[in-house]
């Protein structure tokens, strides 16, 4: 039929194998938010975060300096840090002591003579690359990925039309886990097709007749182009869906960015930061903050009805419809490119 895709299959929705090969192949291969400019300011602070399984550590040097290292102690592999923020002039591993400064450098090892026993240059923290935009701090694992404005793409222009961070006022940040599979949660979260039903409150906040949905394929993502209604006047607004797990909500007063980490083949993390311009009001932002929390649980309540039936053994794939689905056929598509004969053979 025209117009009309095969769905990915149910069984990669729990699986194991394909889990360990999205993290491999697509995760570690990708750009990931790991933190805000505000959280690692001051020389020394830093924060934790973890990209395809693998636990980073990114802080601001003495030079004011953003740098980012894997999180493992070269002595015997143990977590060298293992607080999710802080502030240090060093990090010294809790098992056995080595010590190393902010730039990455060996500093001591007890009972081992640096120079003489162990060459210290060869054992200092593994470098990630990290690189900032919009004051939203990024880090990837592969070094052969494209730059951190080349994988955004055209995100980048489509935030030039909206204020940026940097004048805007941080607010708080939201948690959530649940029972899915990332995919399930994806797979939602490129399509407006479930809006009326599943966000009714959402829905009445928009003019829907003129949203216009868009694939982008310079930067692989879902756009969507959108109108608010304010009272008698409207504003725009632009939401993204960034290929593989990141979700921005682009307004004239507020912004808010979301991160969404597969923690197993049948669990999720989302994590969403929240800003605002510096004119709007508590009771302003305790409302958009408020509508995104009814939001994300109507999400998750949707998707794990999803999950459980995708579980079942009942289904085992579907159709999905370009006039209706674009986001997620792209996403899918996506998935289906990355994990290519690999996934094809689980």
């Amino acid at each position: 039929m025209a117009g009309v895709v095969k769905s990915l299959p149910a069984d990669w929705y729990a699986n194991d194998e394909i889990f360990q090969l999205e993290q491999d192949r697509i995760f570690s291969k990708n750009w990931s938010l790991v933190a805000h400019a505000g959280q690692v300011e001051k020389p020394g602070s830093f924060v934790t975060a973890v990209i395809a399984g693998i636990s980073v550590i990114v802080l601001k040097s003495l030079e004011h300096e953003i740098k980012a290292f894997v999180n493992i102690c070269r002595h015997r592999a143990a977590p060298l840090c293992t607080r999710e923020t802080g502030k240090t002039t060093r990090f010294t591993c809790p098992y056995h002591a080595w010590s190393y400064d902010l730039d990455g450098n060996l500093l001591s090892a007890p009972g081992v003579e640096l120079g003489r026993d162990i060459d210290a240059s060869k054992f200092g923290l593994i470098p990630v690359r990290v690189s900032i935009w919009n004051s939203l701090i990024f880090a990837c694992l592969d070094k052969d990925c494209v730059t951190l404005s080349d994988w955004l793409g055209e995100i980048v222009s489509i935030a030039g039309g909206y204020p940026p961070l940097s004048g805007m006022e941080y607010a708080c940040t939201r948690l959530n886990e649940c029972g899915i599979n990332w995919k399930n949660y994806s797979d939602n979260s490129a399509e407006g097709y479930h809006l009326s039903r599943v966000h009714p409150e959402l829905n009445e906040s928009l003019a829907t007749r003129q949203t216009r949905i868009r694939v982008h394929e310079n930067g692989q993502f879902v756009g969507f182009e959108i109108t608010y209604k304010q009272g008698e006047s409207t504003a725009p607004g632009h939401w993204v869906y960034k290929y593989p797990g990141l979700l921005m909500h682009f307004s004239l007063s507020s912004f808010n960015v979301e991160k969404v980490t597969p923690l197993s083949s049948t669990r999720t993390r989302m994590q969403r930061w929240f800003w605002f311009g510096p004119s709007v009001g508590e009771r302003q932002r305790e409302e958009v903050v408020s509508l995104s929390d009814q939001v994300i649980q109507q999400d998750m309540s949707i998707c794990r009805h999803v999950q459980k039936n995708l579980e079942s053994g009942w289904f085992q794939d579907s159709m999905l419809f370009h006039d209706r689905e674009p986001g997620t056929i792209y996403f899918q598509q996506c998935v289906r490119e990355a994990l290519g004969e690999h996934g094809d053979r689980l």
